[in-house]
């Protein structure tokens, strides 16, 4: 098989994949259509992704603060619906300890374009062919999307949820990590 075939291969077959998961998670969901948290476990694993721009971004640039890492797709209808609420989060926090990043398992051109629609505020990554396996490292073996990962001030994984966050769940989890004599 020619170099440019599998190029062009490759992330076919990571769009299928992710379609499959997607469709799996929402076919095993709960008629509810919530996904519950899970607490702990891990530390920050660091990668480095191009930004929309193509400048390479590392994860431990922002070490130190409270990360919202989200993996999300442009074509995954619950992944657009929770960015407002990420974007709104960013705003809030601009000068905080908070930052939201997002990394995109997509086309590169129809992120800037969807970027752009919406004006996302905060970093969003490209995903490439070794996103999946970063994505199952954090604890998403089915690579569905929305996956979002909290990490606290000290490099350690808070929180991990398949789905969509609401605003009251997402801010109930940050709020302490972000205020920790509140508790």
């Amino acid at each position: 098989m020619s170099a440019a075939l599998k190029n062009l291969l490759l992330p076919v077959l990571a769009v299928l994949a992710l379609a499959g998961g997607y469709w799996a998670a929402q076919s095993l969901r709960p008629a509810d259509k919530t996904t519950t948290p899970t607490y702990g476990g891990g530390e920050l694993i660091d990668f480095t992704l191009p930004d929309v721009e193509g400048k390479k971004r590392s994860l431990s640039e922002w070490r130190g603060k409270v990360i919202v890492l989200n993996f999300w797709a442009t074509w995954c209808p619950p992944c657009r619906e929770e960015i407002p609420l990420f974007i709104s989060l960013q705003k809030q926090h601009m000068a905080g300890d908070l930052q939201i990043i997002g990394v995109a398992i997509d086309n590169p051109t129809a992120v800037m374009v969807y970027r752009q629609s919406v004006r996302m505020n905060y970093p969003i990554l490209i995903g490439n062919d070794d996103t999946l396996s970063l994505v199952a490292k954090y604890g998403n073996r089915m690579g569905s999307l929305p996956f979002t990962v909290i990490i606290d001030r000290s490099g350690s994984v808070a929180v991990r949820k398949l789905g969509a966050f609401t605003q009251t769940e997402l801010e109930s989890l940050i709020d302490p990590l972000l205020n920790p004599s509140k508790i």
